[in-house]
């Protein structure tokens, strides 16, 4: 009695269609190349602030300057700078002034007609200094993260081969961050589940970031958030600090740039995701805008294959400024979207007896927040956030005599207020006091009819009703960043949460030290306990439920980084967590209980060159470990997301007036999984019999991804036409299996598949 592989082909593309989108490509170079003549004399602009990183006071006068030509420019009264008539191209743009470190952003685009905003955040020196330096620091970060940090600009995200222009795609190639297939962009972080990730929107948390994927679920398509919007992102895997609460991995910070003050900027953009439309332009006097809207096309793809299920999607971003006067401003922060899925004709085996035809699901989201920023004195600011989040879905799965057998209606709100206060108390030290709280308002209704497992289990019929009254989530913290001496920075802070649901009280202390043994040589050290409430979805389900209490991750890294020269580092990460009070299910009833325990280890080598002289590179390794178990008198096991080796390799350059090519190397362990190792037959029917947990693993994952840009200055606007072409080598990259047992009792084994080679055509249109 062997298993018995169901070989699933994947579909292969036509070979005419990659010969269209050649065809594509190489017509608009041949048609567009007098506009691209014409276009040198048609420029575009360079505006921003300069600020100091920690105070966020404007600097007057600093030097802003595009290096490599003759020009720039100074910032006024207000930190505010303009450079016009610049031509068309990428520029490496670098500000600076006497007693602060200089700053330089190596990849900023200028388009005809269009302004680029670009705002810098300098340092004070550590160095006396008489003359402004050629030298400019791409990898600056705050004093209190000096571990396990990376920060990417709009233009890296937009050109990462293999991401399709999706900000989280593009983070499952960064160190220690694990991919869990091109069909999800959730990530995976040195062994943690992707519900232990932390995202916030300027200050504003999201819950849900990815279109089709739930609050617990390791799927997920694409970013609801339109990475050109973005100014920056930072990401971090390791030791954050202590403003950062309630998630036991990572940060991921993304924040919105200002709407420009000088022209309209309009972008439409078309791939095989969708069709989205962004503006960016001034309103009244100081004051700006800068707006998303999307829509998905994957259900008028479906719809052409022939498939049975029509997922669609709408996203909605959007961001107002406004400087109430100098030392005041304001702005307000929307967020919006709907995931529709409809799938009816097409029978999917749920469990061992019963068979759901029709399904129909509709995930939303919105967030909404006013944020202000108050220059209180010339050494402190406070940012204080008032906000409202929220995130539901409603599922209906059923049968042609009944749509609606199993369903659930899930609906989370909050409203959240948080102030910090930054104070500079001398250059050596700097301080960081803030508070929130949040009042959460859930609803939890679910239904299942009576069933019986893959395995013989019998679930009984049940119903599921948890609308608790609005409890709360209160928190305050302190970090302190003090520089010793002149090579040593120590941070330290502490965070105090209370959740008022279970009644439960937690205090995470945090400290990170850097020491500059060398001028481009550096030891960090970071150590934090980190904790993490449980969700209304893992309480909802037994009133026994509210007895649980959070989750807990010790974190200790160390790590080493070195400068090869100012665009490129070089670092090597350890790291350990201690994992505690782990949410886990003894049995098959819906009772959970702390019982759970585990450790994820690993080291981390990492190589990254930003993109300067036409060319932009990363190279990393991680090993790692993710043990996990459910008591302590059990033996430990691999946990679902350990993959003990991650290599990315990513590389990019300009191969011509216009022309960029990219291409990226994917590897990774195949992760864990449970494996049927026989069937037992109950009653006339045979079930099947799991072995040990996770003790098999899928094969391992690897591929190869390529882009081309080609960008087209026609006249008065830019076009930009690219092709993403996934898995170039046609990798079968398996994913899942699923098992079932025939009616002679055979194991029937189906793989599930990965994408295949993957074409994705894009354009965008700059006005």
């Amino acid at each position: 009695m062997g298993l018995q592989p169901e070989r699933c082909f994947m579909k292969t593309i036509p070979a005419y269609y990659f010969l269209s989108l050649s065809i594509i490509i190489f017509s608009l170079s041949v048609v567009f190349p007098s506009s691209v003549a014409e276009a040198q004399t048609v420029t575009g602009s360079i505006s921003g602030e300069v600020r100091d990183a920690i105070t966020k006071q404007p600097l007057p006068g600093a030097n802003v300057m595009l290096v490599g030509t003759t020009r720039g420019t100074t910032s006024d009264d207000k930190g505010y700078y303009v450079i016009k008539n610049i031509d068309p191209g990428t520029y490496l743009v670098k500000a600076a002034i006497i007693g602060y470190e200089s700053s330089g952003n190596p990849d900023v685009v200028v388009i005809p007609h269009r302004n680029k905003m670009i705002s810098f955040n300098l340092k004070v020196s550590t160095v006396e200094m008489d003359v402004v330096t050629v030298q400019s620091d791409f990898f600056s970060r705050p004093a209190e993260n000096v571990v396990s940090m990376r920060t990417l600009s709009p233009e890296e995200i937009r050109r990462s081969p293999g991401s399709a222009e999706d900000i989280f795609r593009v983070m499952q190639s960064m160190p220690g961050v694990a991919t869990a297939g091109g069909k999800s962009a959730q990530l995976i972080v040195r062994g943690g589940s992707p519900d232990e990730n932390l995202t916030l929107l300027d200050n504003i948390e999201i819950y849900n970031p990815i279109h089709f994927a739930r609050t617990g679920e390791s799927m997920g398509i694409i970013s609801i958030v339109n990475p050109a919007l973005l100014e920056k992102v930072d990401f971090l895997t390791g030791g954050f600090p202590a403003k950062y609460g309630d998630k036991m991995s990572s940060v991921f910070d993304m924040t919105l740039q200002d709407g420009n003050k000088e022209l309209y900027n309009t972008d439409v953009n078309l791939n095989i995701a969708g069709f989205g439309v962004m503006v960016d332009v001034p309103l009244a006097d100081n004051s700006s805008m800068i707006f998303s809207l999307r829509r998905g096309f994957f259900d008028i793809l479906t719809g052409i294959m022939n498939k049975p299920a029509a997922p669609r999607y709408y996203d909605a971003v959007g961001k107002i400024t406004y400087d109430l006067n100098p030392n005041n401003r304001i702005s307000i922060v929307g967020f919006y979207y709907i995931d529709q899925i409809d799938k009816a004709g097409s029978t999917k085996e749920s469990s061992a007896m019963s068979k759901y035809d029709y399904m129909t699901r509709d995930d939303y989201g919105s967030a909404f927040g006013l944020n202000w920023r108050s220059l209180v004195s010339q050494r402190a600011f406070v940012l204080t956030t008032a906000s409202f989040t929220g995130n539901g879905w409603t599922t209906r799965q059923g049968t042609e005599t009944d749509r609606a057998l199993r369903g659930e209606d899930i609906l989370e709100k909050e409203f959240t207020i948080k102030s910090e206060l930054t104070y500079q108390i001398s250059p050596a030290l700097d301080l960081k006091l803030g508070g929130q709280i949040k009042m959460i308002d859930s609803r939890n209704e679910s239904w299942i009819p009576a069933d019986t497992s893959r395995n013989g289990i019998i679930t009984p019929a049940m119903t599921i009703s948890y609308i608790p009254d609005m409890t709360s989530k209160m928190a305050v913290y302190m970090q302190a960043s003090y520089r010793i001496v002149k090579p040593v920075t120590v941070s330290a802070g502490v965070r105090f949460d209370r959740f008022a649901l279970t009644d439960e009280n937690n205090i995470s202390p945090r400290i990170s030290l850097s020491y500059r043994f060398l001028e481009s040589t550096s030891l960090n050290l970071a150590w934090g306990k980190y904790v993490q409430s449980p969700a209304s979805y893992q309480i909802s389900p037994d009133p026994r439920n509210l007895l649980l209490k959070s989750s807990a991750a010790v974190h200790y890294v160390v790590g080493i980084e070195h400068r090869l020269a100012d665009d490129t580092r070089v670092t090597v990460e350890a790291y350990h967590k201690e994992l505690s009070n782990l949410i886990v299910a003894p049995d098959s009833s819906n009772l959970l209980l702390n019982t759970g325990s585990g450790y994820a280890r690993g080291i981390e080598f990492s190589l990254q060159k930003k993109f300067t002289e036409g060319f932009v590179g990363s190279a990393s390794y991680s090993y790692s470990i993710s043990k996990r178990r459910d008591k302590s008198s059990q033996a430990l096991y691999d946990f679902e997301y350990d993959r003990p080796h991650i290599v990315n390799l990513i590389g990019g350059m300009e191969i011509g007036k216009g022309w960029q090519l990219g291409a990226k190397f994917q590897f990774a362990s195949g992760n864990p999984y449970t494996p049927v190792i026989g069937v037992v037959r109950k009653g006339g029917v045979f079930y099947l019999v799991d072995g040990d947990a996770n003790s098999a693993r899928y094969p391992d994952y690897h591929k190869i991804d390529v882009r081309v840009d080609k960008q087209f200055i026609l006249g008065g606007w830019a076009l930009t036409v690219y092709l993403d072409l996934w898995n170039v080598y046609a990798r079968e990259n398996i994913i899942s299996y699923s098992y079932k047992a025939d009616a002679s009792g055979n194991i029937v084994l189906t793989p599930k598949y990965d994408f295949g080679i993957t074409p994705i055509l894009g354009m965008t249109a700059k006005f």
